[in-house]
């Protein structure tokens, strides 16, 4: 089951990166075509320089905090057993980065929302009082604040250096889960900038960035002797994950993607229409995936009583290195 879950995933990332090169090549001449016929807002160079120092800011600065709360990360999480060194180190690892990307999500969740509040295009399941149709109200020629546009470029080091941190680590049993969701999501992100999408992008990132806040939270907690944190932080995730990934996420987001974008702008205007719907669906399954394996994740807790992320299953990496031997 295993290696048919991985031949997929797999093939999966292969057809995502022949893709988007495409996208790629039709994005550029496309965005050539535009400067052609309108003044340019502001300089793709200075986008492209922006992206990198936050690129490269974000790296630094995860690897940073890593080394610096390695020391709380241990005292947090007691080793077990049985536990190798290894996993232990993987599980202190995970812990680092966990808190490192919650308190991320917190501050870049805030900084969205703040920016979207009083926008149009910002729908009331979101917290707004807006219509989604208006992400694609004068497409492509939609202005955003500079303020929209430095999140934005933010988000895109930040994803970015997420793919680079994947590759650089020890492969963990959920890597190629992993490498479909960072790549997906980067060429999402980096494509939605260039081509104009920022408005239904931005939805995109605040929907995903509430979830991820209550995400990591339980991982930074869940090989923590704290029991209690723990359980609230589970059933927190749940109900974000409910709400927001299952409910919200196709029926708002992907509905405006697939619909909307047609009804409100001319369809030969729309760039890369088929691959953003590929990347919200394939998204979308690995949301689908994952919320069935945090409701294991409660039934092995309610069967054993001990609390374990089945999903990235770091106390496998023994079991695998038995094999291989």
């Amino acid at each position: 089951m295993s290696a048919a879950k991985d031949l997929v995933l797999r093939a999966l990332v292969v057809a995502t990166l022949l893709w988007a090169a495409q996208v790629l090549n039709d994005g550029y001449k496309e965005i050539q075509a535009r400067r052609l016929k309108t003044e340019a807002q502001g300089s793709q160079n200075d986008d492209i320089i922006m992206s990198l120092l936050c690129f490269a800011g974000m790296l630094v600065a995860q690897l940073f905090f890593r080394h610096l709360f390695a020391v709380v990360a241990r005292a947090m999480i007691p080793k077990k057993p049985r536990w190798s060194h290894k996993v232990w180190g993987a599980k202190v690892t995970r812990c680092c980065d966990s808190v490192f990307k919650f308190f991320y999500y917190c501050a870049m969740t805030t900084w969205c929302f703040a920016l979207l509040k009083d926008e149009p295009w910002l729908p009331r399941l979101l917290g707004g009082s807006g219509d989604t149709r208006f992400c694609w109200t004068g497409y492509p020629l939609q202005e955003f604040s500079p303020d929209l546009r430095r999140f934005y470029l933010t988000a895109v080091g930040y994803h970015f250096s997420e793919v680079l941190m994947l590759l650089l680590e020890v492969r963990h049993p959920d890597f190629w889960e992993m490498l479909l969701h960072h790549l997906v999501t980067c060429c999402l992100v980096g494509f939605s900038y260039s081509l104009s999408y920022v408005r239904i992008g931005s939805l995109v990132l605040l929907l995903h960035g509430i979830t991820d806040i209550f995400i990591y939270l339980s991982k930074a907690l869940v090989d923590t002797p704290n029991t209690r944190a723990i359980v609230v932080s589970y059933f927190a995730l749940v109900v974000s994950y409910v709400w927001f990934r299952i409910i919200v996420f196709p029926v708002s987001i992907m509905r405006s993607v697939w619909v909307e974008s047609i009804q409100e702008a001319k369809p030969e205007r729309i760039v890369s229409w088929g691959f953003m719907n590929f990347g919200l669906f394939t998204i979308f399954l690995l949301h689908m995936y994952w919320f069935g394996m945090i409701l294991k994740i409660g039934t092995y807790y309610r069967q054993t009583g001990q609390a374990r992320d089945l999903q990235s299953n770091l106390s496998s990496m023994d079991f695998g290195d038995k094999k291989r031997m």
